[in-house]
Order: C-alpha cells, then sequence, then structure tokens
C-alpha cells in the first residue's frame, strides 16, 4: 500500500497573509534597491567631477615643473659659461 500525496487547492486566510508578505518584503526591497542605486549614482557623479577638477590641476602643475625644469638647465648652462670664464683666468 502506498499513500498518494495529495494538494489542497483552497485559498486559505493563511495563504493570504503570506501573499501579503512576500508582496510587502518585495515592496520594502524594491524601494531599499532604487534608494541605494541613486545614492551610489550620486556619488558617482561627484567622484567624476572630483577627478575632473583633479586632473586640470595634476596638468597645471606638470606644466609649472616643465618650465621650472627648463629655467634650472638655462640656470645651469650659464654656470657652466661663467665657470669657464673663471678657469681661462683674467680676460685681457
Amino acid at each position: 500500500m502506498t499513500i498518494v500525496p495529495s494538494v489542497d487547492n483552497r485559498i486559505s486566510m493563511g495563504n493570504m497573509i503570506v501573499l501579503g508578505g512576500m508582496l510587502a518584503s518585495v515592496a520594502v526591497a524594491w524601494g531599499a534597491w532604487t534608494t541605494n542605486t541613486s545614492a551610489l549614482m550620486s556619488k558617482m557623479s561627484d567622484q567624476s567631477a572630483q577627478i575632473a577638477a583633479s586632473e586640470a590641476r595634476i596638468r597645471a602643475l606638470e606644466t609649472a615643473t616643465a618650465r621650472q625644469d627648463e629655467r634650472m638647465v638655462l640656470i645651469l648652462d650659464s654656470l657652466r659659461k661663467i665657470e669657464a670664464r673663471v678657469e681661462r683666468g683674467p680676460h685681457p
């Protein structure tokens, strides 16, 4: 003898409570997901603006450093010329 399982096809108050709980939890999860997504989008746009500002400042610093390096090369060249004149002795 085998027992044949049967399914009760009726809708009970317990089924309605479970369905209501599921719908409420899905609604809460959807709201939390939407809030998190919008917060992340806002942070991402703020960070991209900060990155653009940082890149502009870095470019300005690189340009200033290149100019300073060129000035140092010119000063070094002038010092070498002066050193060469000093080593040659007094001007005739």
